[in-house]
């Protein structure tokens, strides 16, 4: 355990202490957590002047919440990154590479992905959140096919930079609550393409990567932007950012709705599959996420909370909740819903 200033702190470090407000003494941030640029910040607000931390060691060998360690430290980096990229500045992936090295290698070698960015704080800003997120499902994703350390890292890069080109869109096109206009929509549609013209340019980034950025809304049917590719003429990375990118972006609150259920995406991913996602990354998602959710508390559309017990097999999108003394089999017709998964 280690003293340690205030304006010494980053995003990263583990509290060894509860940090209390020293006028009235209640706890303002709890012990073991990961600290981020906003419980920094609060911590100055209140004019804390030092609080104990863990040590690097203490933190390996202790704290059970590794992940969302290095998720923050990976974070804080890629926000300058995102800030550059707005300003007109290239990536310099050396600053990152070390950061992402080891939040994929955290991602590897553990299983519940889903569980553990369910406690990840969500950031403000919806592309910058959205972004972390699909590279870590990418990288699990990646993990469940099969694919190389190798390929594994360039998913990860393509989940992470497949929206950079967002950033060059006007940000009243990109937080507007309603829908937008035609040629509002149609402006929206080139971020694929100033993804790739980005990703082009940087030093270290595969072709791999940049075509999987410029293809990740093409489609199955041809129906996508910006190019109108179907099936075999899509880059296969960019197949496996469209499942994460789908699945993030339902159950995440955006700017013009709020996040619904995972396993209404499960089912929009699983009807989808058929028509516009590729059915084998589709299955694979949805077959190795589904045992992810027994065991879970889960908010039902009537107020009630039930337990998740069972997943069907052969559908993983159904599951069987344990509520008070009864069961809900969702295989079968139900007047209530799941509406989220609350831990």
């Amino acid at each position: 355990m280690i003293k340690k200033s205030a304006y010494d702190l980053r995003p990263g470090m583990v509290l060894a202490e509860d940090v209390g407000s020293l006028i009235s003494g209640a706890i303002l941030i709890s012990k073991n957590t990961v600290l981020n640029k906003k419980s920094i910040e609060r911590i100055y607000e209140h004019k804390i002047r030092h609080v104990f931390i863990y040590s690097e060691e203490d933190t390996m060998n202790e704290v059970d919440n590794k992940m969302e360690i290095k998720y923050e430290i990976l974070a804080d980096k890629m926000e300058d990154v995102f800030s550059d990229i707005k300003i007109g500045k290239k990536i310099i992936l050396t600053e990152i590479n070390e950061e992402l090295d080891e939040l994929v290698n955290e991602i590897l070698v553990n299983d519940n992905i889903l569980g553990r960015m369910r406690q990840l704080e969500e950031k403000d800003d919806y592309t910058f959140n959205h972004s972390l997120n699909v590279s870590m499902l990418a990288t699990m994703l990646g993990k469940w096919i099969g694919y190389s350390q190798k390929q594994i890292k360039q998913l990860a890069l393509t989940g992470l930079f497949h929206d950079i080109g967002k950033l060059k869109i006007s940000d009243n096109i990109i937080n507007k609550p309603g829908k937008l206009t035609d040629t509002e929509f149609n402006k929206m549609k080139q971020h694929p393409i100033y993804s790739y013209n980005i990703l082009k340019e940087t030093v270290g980034i595969s072709s791999n990567v940049a075509m999987g950025a410029l293809q990740h809304h093409e489609r199955e049917d041809g129906s996508g932007y910006p190019l109108g590719l179907k099936s075999k003429e899509i880059h296969e990375y960019a197949k496996i950012i469209a499942v994460c990118d789908t699945y993030d972006a339902i159950t995440s609150n955006r700017v013009y709705k709020p996040k619904v259920s995972p396993f209404f995406a499960a089912e929009v991913l699983r009807e989808e599959s058929f028509t516009v996602l590729d059915p084998r990354f589709t299955k694979i998602f949805l077959d190795k996420i589904a045992g992810f959710y027994v065991g879970c508390t889960v908010l039902l559309s009537n107020g009630e909370e039930g337990e998740i017990i069972y997943i069907h097999p052969q559908v993983p999108t159904k599951s069987v909740v344990n509520v008070g003394d009864g069961f809900i089999d969702f295989l079968k017709p139900q007047e209530i819903e799941i509406i989220d998964i609350i831990k």
